[in-house]
C-alpha cells in the first residue's frame, strides 16, 4: 500500500519537467515580423581649430593671459555696460507668506491664491484667511 503514494508523488514531480523537454526554445521575435535595419548617422565632421590671435600692429602672436592677470584687468578696467538703461538687479522667487490653522500652527503646503484667500494643497479645499503677523490665518 504504501507504494502506491510514492508513485503519484514522483509522477507529480515528473510531469512538469517531461512537458518542459517537449515545449522547446521560445521562437524568434524576427521570425514573423520583418526586421527593419535603420542607416546609421553621418558623423559630424570636426570643428576646425582657430588660430590664436595675432597682433595687428605687429603681425605676431598675442601673448596669452593668465586668469590673475585677467582678473587685475578687470580690476584696474572695469567692464563698461552698453545698453538701453541701467543693469536691472536680479530678483529672487517670491516668497509666499505663510499660512497658520485656527490654532496658530503653520500649515505645510498651503498657498496664499489670493487676499483673504488660502488653499490647501494636501485637501484642495479652499479657506478665507485674516493677515497675521507675517501671513495669514484661516478665519475660526
Amino acid at each position: 500500500m504504501s507504494r502506491h503514494p510514492c508513485l503519484a508523488v514522483a509522477l507529480l514531480v515528473l510531469l512538469p519537467a517531461a512537458a518542459m523537454a517537449q515545449i522547446g526554445p521560445p521562437p524568434s521575435p524576427t521570425q514573423t515580423r520583418p526586421v527593419v535595419v535603420t542607416q546609421p548617422t553621418p558623423t559630424p565632421l570636426p570643428t576646425p581649430v582657430r588660430p590664436a590671435p595675432v597682433d595687428s600692429l605687429s603681425g605676431q602672436m598675442a601673448p596669452v593671459k593668465s586668469d590673475s592677470q585677467v582678473q587685475q584687468q578687470l580690476r584696474t578696467h572695469p567692464i563698461q555696460a552698453q545698453g538701453d538703461g541701467p543693469a536691472q538687479p536680479i530678483q529672487g522667487p517670491t516668497l509666499q507668506p505663510k499660512v497658520y490653522d485656527r490654532h496658530g500652527r503653520i500649515i505645510p503646503g498651503a498657498k496664499q491664491v489670493g487676499p483673504n484667500r488660502v488653499l490647501d494643497t494636501r485637501t484642495g479645499r479652499y479657506y478665507d484667511a485674516i493677515p497675521s503677523g507675517n501671513g495669514q490665518q484661516i478665519k475660526p
